[in-house]
């Protein structure tokens, strides 16, 4: 089975710049005879686009779409009046939401996942709780503070995802994994070396307890995206894999099509 790895792909985004994203998409979908897509969060957001974008991969190119949500799909930008919860729900309506369950691949392959979240286990330990959960550095202020409403504390929230993959993943054992979740598991992922404020933003980029947990449990590989990186990394027998399509302003390709077709990663399991 060829399996398809992209996350932020940023649909709405991109497409504001001029670039048909879902059409390089499409194309690199078919041409590389993936038989299943993994989309690691990101999508767009608007929650109704990105379930809109996923149903169009699926009914032009006939491959399923096993996907998670990311911070900016369950986003309320579009939706004022909506929580976090409520898009996280909504977003379940996609039959390939890992966040409704595992799902099997092939043979004892099977994929698991969430969007999760993070508990500042990332930044400097220069600043306090308190300074994270601001989350504004001088006139920097991450979005998921207004756009992202749970009505938890932040490091609540992570908990809550990680306590959900901690039970899968028991559950699991003697399967062959592959762990998908929006943000990042491992802090070689997040911006290095660090200025004064990716030093305090690295916080909001994932947490290590995710990639310690799939160490724990055997995990083949771990999906992830959010920073907006392209990295992998192997750290004993779990390949860990960044593979971000990013915003248009930071490719490295002139057109979407050359972008994704260079970027769209394939792993392949029997």
């Amino acid at each position: 089975m060829r399996i398809g790895i992209l996350s932020d792909i940023h649909v709405d985004i991109n497409e504001d710049a001029g670039q048909p994203v879902m059409e390089g998409l499409k194309a690199a979908i078919t041409s590389k005879g993936i038989d299943k897509m993994l989309i690691a969060g990101d999508m767009s957001s608007d929650y109704t686009l990105t379930l809109a974008s996923l149903r169009e991969i699926e009914e032009d190119t006939g491959v399923e779409c096993l996907f998670v949500p990311g911070n900016h799909d369950i986003w309320n930008e579009n939706h004022p009046d909506i929580t976090a919860w409520d898009a996280y729900a909504w977003l379940k309506a996609h039959n390939g939401n890992l966040v409704n369950g595992p799902r099997s691949l092939i043979g004892d392959w099977v994929a698991v996942g969430d969007l999760g979240w993070y508990d500042y286990s990332f930044g400097s330990p220069a600043f306090s709780v308190e300074d994270f959960d601001r989350m504004q550095i001088d006139d920097r202020l991450w979005q998921d503070k207004v756009k992202a409403v749970w009505g938890r504390p932040t490091r609540e929230m992570h908990a809550y995802f990680y306590d959900k993959l901690k039970r899968q993943l028991h559950n699991l054992r003697g399967k062959k994994i592959i762990l998908v979740i929006h943000v990042l598991p491992v802090q070689e992922f997040t911006v290095q070396p660090p200025d004064r404020m990716w030093s305090y933003l690295n916080a909001f980029l994932g947490s290590a307890q995710y990639g310690e947990l799939a160490l724990e449990h055997g995990v083949r590989y771990v999906i992830c995206g959010h920073v907006h990186y392209r990295m992998q990394k192997r750290i004993h027998n779990t390949e860990f894999i960044c593979n971000c399509l990013n915003y248009s302003d930071q490719w490295i390709k002139l057109s979407p099509e050359r972008e994704i077709d260079s970027v769209l990663k394939v792993i392949e399991i029997k």
